[in-house]
């Protein structure tokens, strides 16, 4: 019977653990000088090695033939404590031992000389599970015990183990494991065992691993078991539910183009393969991360399985791609309470396309700098602004003395810098320097992303000597409240308009009829 790769490989030696040099190198240099502390405690996620080194450590101090640091690996003490019947080295799984009398009756045998080896070595796994009173029992002898005697606790959660407790301890952290490095184990493992693999497949392996090798290996025996022919990327997504790069591109390009119709056909391709909705968002939030970083280096390296649509890889809306990502993985977060995974998976789509922007001068992927147009200024009199083909610096005496605020807002501006702008009272432009008014409870806009954004959308329109001074004050005459004056007359015309209507007038008289005025809402 073939045993678990979790289990044939793991390691027997420090030299043979992978990603945690920094706690190999301490624990060597603490054998080469004799500084062997009498209690460590291993932190750190599940499959990262913790109990693998708590069981390397106690060969490393019982081997009947050590070298340099490193257990032989072949005297009977090696042999037994890999085994698990070596009677110095006691394992409890704390999760299964929670009680007080459990911990009693082990502390009893700490008392008592090593049978056969140097020291005896108590390992407790998942030592947060401990009830309090175990915790209370185990104090005084972890504070001062024989030197016989060495305590190797390992837990996932540091947390909930009493400061008592990790204040006694020498505390490693153990790190998730790169993927490269899980990847470059996963393919010594298959050239070892003789099995053809695809270099994709070792890399979604790696990338779902999380960090975790015995998650990595574990999840290579399913791969395994799929083909006998070999470890194969599509078995291999067919297997985790993920699909294939192409689909999932182009519907991160369907999004950004606000394809719906297209992207329900890809919903309905997803459904059918038994693909996983949740991991589809992982995949598209993965995806906006490497657009995002594309924006500010041009080659960001990235273990992803994932292709970015060449069309949408430049020049994307930074501010749109951050709110995309928060809506893909707080969307996640709230698949759970969703009737299915596929209604879950179409809200967060949809909610995505609300937050795209609509109009054809707001659109996702940034058009072309424009010429600068003439524009009109606040006494109604023309000025023309400058253009970059003049290849002349604009100085601020040279700006327009004035500028059609609502227009330049509603059609010039997008995101932070439109938010900012619309409420804002436009005041003059005097000495090249705009002057705009913000009512008080709206100066949290005056952050400087905000600022900035608005700034840059000023001076493409009246030239990049251009300055920008805020005040904060009363202002009544924003765009925005023009905006909202403008809809409750339209509303209160429309409402007027109804209630003469003779048929609802009718409805009224001659049937009891009520009419609602809540219920009138604008047309969008």
């Amino acid at each position: 019977m073939s045993i678990a790769l979790a289990r044939k490989w793991r390691p027997k030696k420090f030299s043979e653990l992978v990603g945690q040099d920094h706690v190999v190198r301490a624990l060597s240099n603490a054998l080469t000088q004799g500084r062997v502390h009498h209690a460590w405690m291993f932190t750190g996620t599940r499959g990262v090695g913790k109990t693998t080194l708590a069981r390397i450590i106690a060969k490393a101090l019982n081997c009947q033939a050590r070298v340099d640091n490193e257990p032989c690996g072949a005297c009977d003490s090696c042999e037994s404590i890999d085994r698990g019947r070596y009677v110095d080295v006691i394992e409890l799984d704390a999760a299964s031992n929670t009680q007080v009398d459990n911990m009693r009756e082990l502390l009893e045998t700490a008392a008592y000389a090593p049978s056969v080896g140097s020291y005896k070595i108590f390992i407790i796994d998942e030592v947060h599970m401990l009830s309090k009173s175990a915790f209370n029992a185990m104090l005084k002898t972890l504070e001062e015990p024989p030197e016989h005697v060495k305590f190797i606790l390992a837990t996932t959660d540091p947390q909930k183990v009493p400061v008592t407790v990790l204040s006694r301890c020498l505390q490693f952290n153990l790190k998730p494991i790169p993927e490269t490095l899980i990847g470059s184990q996963l393919t010594n493992i298959l050239s070892a065992e003789n099995i053809t693999f695809e270099d994709q497949a070792i890399q979604i392996l790696s990338q779902q691993a999380r960090g975790s090798l015995r998650d990595g290996l574990s999840l290579l025996d399913q791969a395994i078991a799929q083909d006998i022919e070999g470890v194969k990327a599509s078995k291999i997504r067919e297997m985790l539910g993920l699909v294939d790069e192409t689909v999932l591109s182009e519907l991160l390009d369907s999004i950004l183009t606000k394809n719906i119709d297209r992207v329900l056909e890809l919903i309905e391709q997803v459904e059918s393969l038994g693909a996983s909705f949740v991991t589809i968002l992982d995949d598209l939030a993965l995806s906006m991360q490497k657009l995002a970083l594309a924006g500010y280096v041009e080659s960001p390296s990235s273990g992803a399985d994932v292709s970015i649509p060449e069309k949408v890889s430049s020049n994307i809306d930074q501010e749109h791609l951050q709110l995309l990502y928060q809506i893909a993985t707080l969307g996640k977060r709230d698949m759970v309470y969703a009737p299915n995974e596929k209604s879950g998976f179409t809200m967060v789509i949809l909610r995505m396309f609300a937050f795209l922007p609509t109009s054809e001068s707001d659109q996702i992927i940034k058009k072309a700098p424009v010429k600068k147009r003439v524009t009109k200024t606040h006494d109604d009199s023309i000025a023309k602004a400058k253009t970059p083909a003049e290849n002349k610096t604009v100085e601020p005496q040279d700006v327009v003395n004035g500028l059609d605020w609502e227009s330049f807002v509603s059609s010039s501006i997008t995101g932070m810098g439109k938010m900012l702008a619309e409420n804002c009272e436009f005041k003059n432009i005097e000495n090249g320097t705009l002057f705009l008014k913000i009512a008080d409870e709206n100066k949290h806009l005056l952050d400087d992303r905000y600022k900035d954004k608005l700034l840059a959308a000023v001076r493409a329109e009246l030239g990049e000597k251009i300055r920008l001074d805020i005040a904060v004050t009363g202002a009544s005459q924003t765009p925005l409240m023009k905006a909202e004056d403008d809809e409750r007359k339209e509303l209160a015309s429309t409402t007027k308009d109804i209630e003469q209507d003779p048929f609802v007038q009718s409805l009224q008289a001659e049937m009891g009829g009520k009419l609602v005025k809540e219920s009138i809402r604008r047309k969008n």
